[in-house]
């Protein structure tokens, strides 16, 4: 068992890393954790973070990978996760790691393996597990309250600057194929894939459209794109007694009870209205930092490990597959 506050170094305060330098800071405030120290390339961000927060800075990671550090926090770009992350691994630190885990399985693989070797705890930033609008599906799930799931679908979705290490499969998608596996407990067997090139960059799809099919014939649909307007995270599960509809950034979600029924040997649509679930809003980064936080003080397994991550990154990697070759690939776990 690590100490009861564990000591975090949080290594990238970029675009997101600013919100997981907040939170951290909020848990250090209520007792729970210590930010050991913060690593950026950029040293007149550290110089601010110095004056600001008054927390140790430093350009180069090894100074914190030292005995008195429990854990890493790494919030950089897709392509360095690897690297930093194996590192971490190896200096014998527990790694909380942003989605995506890595930008192929075989990393990944690499990743999880040195994880259970070194006894360690690896987690990775699948947020919408932490969310209460999916939380509450899953429950309705678990309940039988949809009847039998026949298929679900989602955008994550809206205007941003286009990234430069990942396309949207594995930025955007990987979110809607998380949260499916995750609500069905269930993996993908097979993947359709269509996307689109609009900004000519031939390494970084813009728009994305998956079809996964689950066991059970259950079918996921996804779309995700950096380019159309507004800033959609939204999620359908259709069931064959009721439907749910959530938007995800608001976390509301909204019960509809309708069906198709047989009557005289005929297919008929039964709409007997919808009902809204009041859901407590929780802001899932704390909650996700708060299990990481759990989970390297006492070892249990975070509820977004780093094996639930590799069959997303395989996933996301035969999305890829499918559509430069125009069909569907099936999805083989340790292939």
């Amino acid at each position: 068992m690590e100490s009861t506050k564990p000591k975090i170094v949080l290594v990238g305060v970029g675009r997101f890393g600013k919100n997981h330098l907040r939170i951290l800071k909020e848990l250090e405030r209520e007792g729970l954790c210590t930010l050991h120290g913060v690593v950026d390339k950029n040293s007149a961000v550290l110089e601010k973070l110095r004056k600001s927060h008054g927390v140790e800075t430093s350009t180069d990671l090894n100074d914190f990978l030292t005995d008195d550090v429990d854990a890493i926090d790494i919030i950089t770009p897709t392509d360095t996760h690897f690297p930093i992350g194996y590192k971490c691994l190896e200096a014998g630190k527990h790694v909380f790691v942003e989605k995506p885990l890595t930008t192929s399985y075989v990393q990944a693989k690499q990743l999880v393996q040195i994880a259970e070797e070194q006894s360690k705890i690896l987690m990775v930033g699948h947020i919408f597990r932490y969310n209460s609008a999916v939380r509450k599906i899953k429950e309705l799930l678990k309940d039988g309250k949809l009847g039998q799931v026949y298929y679900m679908f989602g955008h994550f979705m809206g205007l941003k600057d286009p990234r430069l290490d990942v396309g949207a499969v594995f930025n955007y998608t990987v979110h809607h194929i998380d949260i499916y596996n995750y609500l069905l407990d269930k993996l993908p067997e097979e993947v359709t894939c269509c996307v689109g090139y609009f900004l000519q960059r031939k390494d970084f799809e813009d728009v994305a459209f998956l079809a996964l099919k689950y066991p059970g014939d259950i079918l996921g649909i996804i779309e995700g794109s950096w380019l159309p307007p507004g800033k959609h995270r939204d999620l359908t599960v259709v069931g064959s007694r009721k439907s749910v509809t959530s938007d995800l950034l608001n976390q509301t979600l909204e019960l509809h009870n309708i069906y198709i029924k047989t009557h005289n040997e005929q297919l008929k649509a039964v709409n007997e209205g919808a009902t809204k679930i009041d859901i407590r809003f929780e802001e899932p980064l704390k909650l996700e930092l708060l299990d990481f936080i759990e989970c390297v003080k006492t070892g249990r397994k975070p509820l977004a490990d780093g094996r639930s991550a590799l069959s997303v990154i395989k996933t996301a990697e035969k999305a890829i597959e499918s559509a430069r070759l125009g069909r569907s690939v099936r999805i083989v776990e340790n292939e």
